[in-house]
């Protein structure tokens, strides 16, 4: 598979995967670089976590944890389309992301929740990210927003709320017109430790 034109829509889908606007301002703001290490939890179809991979390979590593067995072989079977770089740089695990962290420190250097409760996780997680760490989380709804901002305020040095919305334009000759928007697909919010 061409790497370059690995789109969402050639990934076998189980769960509503996230949009490539919002992937890439996820792998944005978390400032990843070949070489870095990165958890994700609620890996779904596995979109993310190949955009994230291919930015981390050869010497970097993902390192998802997803609880749903069914989501996690859909997973496997979107990312073998990666070839080497699934091989060097996925490691995909079934289990509890909060039980993985408890007790990890300085493991990572970004992290990326996109569950339920993803607040639980973080009370545990934080640890496990490197001084500087960065943190998103995908939130379908503002009242998670406000959850996981409360657990965030207190150890992060930066924090930053957003929506993404995509707006398409039809440019013809006459003029241009607002065209096709893609709405709200869900809140991030970012966080530096």
């Amino acid at each position: 598979m061409d790497l370059d034109r690995l789109k969402v829509s050639s990934f076998e889908r189980v769960t509503r995967p996230i949009e490539p606007k919002d992937s890439g301002l996820i792998t944005e703001r978390l400032g990843l670089l070949p070489g870095h290490r990165v958890f994700e939890s609620g890996v779904g179809s596995g979109f993310l976590t190949a955009s994230m991979a291919r930015i981390v390979y050869p010497e970097g590593e993902v390192v998802g944890i997803e609880i749903d067995t069914r989501k996690l072989e859909k997973a496997r079977e979107n990312l073998e389309q990666l070839g080497k770089v699934y091989e060097k740089s996925v490691m995909l695990k079934h289990g509890d992301a909060r039980e993985y962290l408890e007790g990890l420190e300085d493991e990572f250097d970004a992290m990326v929740l996109d569950l339920p409760e993803p607040d639980r996780v973080l009370e545990v997680g934080l640890d496990a990210l490197k001084s500087n760490g960065k943190v998103a989380v995908f939130c379908p709804f503002f009242e998670q927003v406000r959850t996981v901002w409360q657990v965030l305020e207190d150890r992060c040095t930066w924090l930053e709320a957003v929506e993404l919305i995509e707006r398409k334009l039809q440019v013809e000759k006459r003029g241009i017109r607002p065209g096709r928007t893609l709405g709200h697909t869900g809140f991030i919010v970012f966080g530096r430790v």
